[in-house]
């Protein structure tokens, strides 16, 4: 070839292999020995914002972040001072300021005589493929399944924290490592496991389907886990292997729970206790809140799914989870109750307390239907304190407040109690009324046989197996107690039952007696106050607050003006009204200016949010004999009472 035609060949190439180097996706920096730039393509200019001009002849730092230490820098001059390529990431600014990840690779380029005269670093913008991957990270590490994917060799490439924890793994680097070599970096209890892991893998991959197993691990704690594990092989378009996605749910719970209900089946059929209709009830009560977790469980593992729609579906997991464990609990109970194997341990019970928590309790149930929850009690807290079986009372009284608000859809519920001495001996009469469906009077004996619902459509509607009612009567025969009700179709129903009345201070309330006598002079052996107040809460906290006053105590309660003043014109027995000002219907003004015009020497005490000096005259202008601000402390309470109620000698 004639010199003239070499030089045309060379330049044409050279422009050829201009064209690629400008056209290249990658970004191109060509520099000298002292790492000054000589060179940089179209795709450098884009990535970081310089262009040819503005970083020819300066050193690629002027890119550098500042987050990589001297040191990582110092190992990949070294790497290339030696002829050597280095292959790494770089945090670099752009010109705007804005921080990206690169993945480099820098080579020396080597003259005839194998010295480095230049050096060429391609580099790949990875930041977007960076957040990616911490997305999925991110994603696959809130997923409760173990989730694991190997490449066509069976090595490891992606694990969650569930799969990590499992196997003990979480300080090991398993990348690119297999099953056989891991079980060299754990405790040896897992190298069974990982041995079953590697045949099962196989036949997956034999299989070229999804394949479905259940796999036993063990733990470090010494127990077993049970998984229900799907593996799903990938395979190239030539056949070859790409890879595996592994899936597994720890199913330990659901095993066991299968296995406690198919004893108490044998059990319950051994003894003929259970019916074909409880049977298929019980069958379908269950089925139902797995349904619900399993189906849920198994939408956790699609991809692309939004963090609104996995909350949702957690909740609902959460829901089915709970109403399986209320489930299993009545089962169990009924069982022991019927088997006799149920005991009463009697102790120190104050009732006033017990229907203080069952008030916080369902409260918050009641609002969330829309309902109304009201609380009455009788007896000061000395009074109140019994020797009774308390969990078997919160287990009787909570069961018929379930009920209540199971079938009560508007309206109100109320629960509370009361002493009844005539006829002897004493029994407290505890109640719970609802405003709900009702029940007809043929079938008010036949409700508390087991397994009994009076209506089948409306109790698939509610759930339930038909135990709550027989529990409640057969716990409350135990506490030599009595069940009753009181309803109609569709007129709400009212449930009464009474327990012996064992109380506790007799002695210390007469001798608490004999020794307040002679420290104060009461003009009567029992004072009666008014609580004036439309909040629920607010009634049952000063309520609670007079029933650990000394004095024998009559507590009624208005809900607002204008029901006060009723109660007022008809009990004249009243020595004191705790009067809030804020209510609906009328005000505490106007209720205190009436009250005093037909009870003149009647105490009221304006209590209230609102503390202004001027609600404060406000109040004593309407009538009121003094005022005190909420949050009311039992100490402020007691010292008005001191101060209007007795009078101490």
């Amino acid at each position: 070839m004639q010199k003239k035609e070499f030089n045309n060949f060379r330049n044409k190439n050279l422009n050829i292999f201009k064209q690629i180097v400008e056209q290249s996706p990658n970004s191109i920096v060509i520099t000298n020995l002292d790492g000054n730039i000589e060179y940089v393509n179209s795709m450098f200019t884009e990535t970081t914002g310089y262009s040819l001009k503005e970083v020819i002849n300066q050193n690629p730092r002027i890119l550098n972040a500042g987050i990589q230490p001297r040191e990582y820098y110092a190992e990949m001059w070294k790497t290339i001072k030696n002829g050597k390529t280095w292959q790494g990431e770089f945090y670099n600014k752009k010109k705007n300021g804005e921080i990206y990840l690169e993945a480099v690779k820098i080579s020396p380029i080597k003259n005839k005589g194998g010295e480095n005269t230049h050096y060429l670093g391609i580099k790949t913008d990875v930041t977007k493929l960076k957040e990616n991957e911490e997305r999925l990270k991110s994603f696959i590490n809130i997923v409760p399944d173990i989730i694991c994917y190997k490449d066509g060799q069976g090595r490891w490439l992606l694990a969650n924290e569930a799969d990590l924890k499992l196997f003990c793994l979480t300080e090991v680097d398993y990348f690119g490592k297999t099953d056989a070599e891991l079980a060299d970096f754990t405790s040896d209890i897992y190298k069974e496991a990982f041995l079953t892991c590697m045949i099962t893998d196989e036949k997956a991959w034999k299989s070229k389907t999804i394949s479905h197993v259940e796999e036993t691990i063990p733990t470090i704690e010494g127990s077993e886990r049970i998984y229900d594990v799907f593996k799903i092989p990938s395979f190239y378009p030539n056949g070859e292997r790409k890879g595996l996605a592994v899936i597994g749910r720890d199913i330990t719970e659901l095993k066991r729970n299968e296995k406690m209900l198919l004893k108490l089946k044998q059990k319950a059929e051994e003894s003929n206790l259970l019916k074909t209709e409880f049977i298929n009830n019980m069958s379908h009560e269950i089925r139902t809140p797995l349904n619900g977790i399993l189906g849920f469980s198994s939408l956790l593992n699609r991809p692309n799914l939004t963090d609104e729609n996995r909350k949702y579906y957690t909740k609902i997991i959460q829901k089915s989870g709970n109403q399986l464990l209320r489930i299993i609990d009545d089962i169990l109970e009924i069982s022991r109750l019927g088997t006799k194997q149920e005991k009463i341990y009697e102790k120190k019970v104050c009732l006033n307390e017990i229907f203080s928590d069952l008030f916080s309790i369902f409260e918050l149930k009641a609002k969330e239907k829309g309902l109304k929850l009201k609380i009455k009690t009788e007896l000061s807290q000395k009074e109140s304190t019994i020797l009774t079986d308390e969990t078997k009372l919160i287990k009787i009284i909570s069961n018929l407040l379930g009920n209540a608000l199971k079938f009560t859809n508007k309206g109100f519920i109320e629960f509370g109690y009361k002493l009844i001495t005539d006829p002897k001996p004493a029994v407290i009469e505890i109640y719970v009324k609802d405003t709900g469906i009702g029940i007809k009077p043929e079938n008010h004996k036949t409700i508390f046989k087991r397994f009994v619902q009076e209506e089948k459509q409306i109790s698939k509607k509610a759930g339930g197996l038909g135990l709550g009612l027989s529990i409640v009567k057969e716990n409350l025969e135990l506490l030599g107690g009595k069940i009753r009700i009181e309803s109609d179709k569709g007129k709400g129903a009212t449930f009464f039952i009474t327990i012996p009345y064992k109380p506790v201070n007799q002695e210390s309330i007469k001798n608490s007696t004999e020794n307040n006598s002679k420290k104060i002079v009461k003009t009567k052996n029992k004072y009666t106050v008014l609580i004036v107040e439309d909040e629920e809460t607010n009634y049952l906290y000063i309520n609670t607050f007079l029933n650990y006053y000394e004095l024998n105590l009559t507590i009624l309660h208005a809900k607002h003006g204008q029901e006060a003043v009723e109660i007022c014109k008809k009990n004249q027995e009243i020595d004191l009204v705790l009067m809030d000002l804020k209510m609906p219907v009328m005000t505490g003004f106007e209720a205190t200016k009436l009250i005093k015009k037909f009870r003149p020497n009647l105490k009221i005490i304006a209590q209230t949010a609102y503390s202004t000096k001027e609600e404060k005259e406000q109040a004593f202008a309407a009538g009121c004999d003094d005022f005190i601000s909420k949050p009311i402390s039992e100490e402020d309470l007691n010292r008005m009472i001191d101060k209007h109620l007795i009078i101490k000698q």
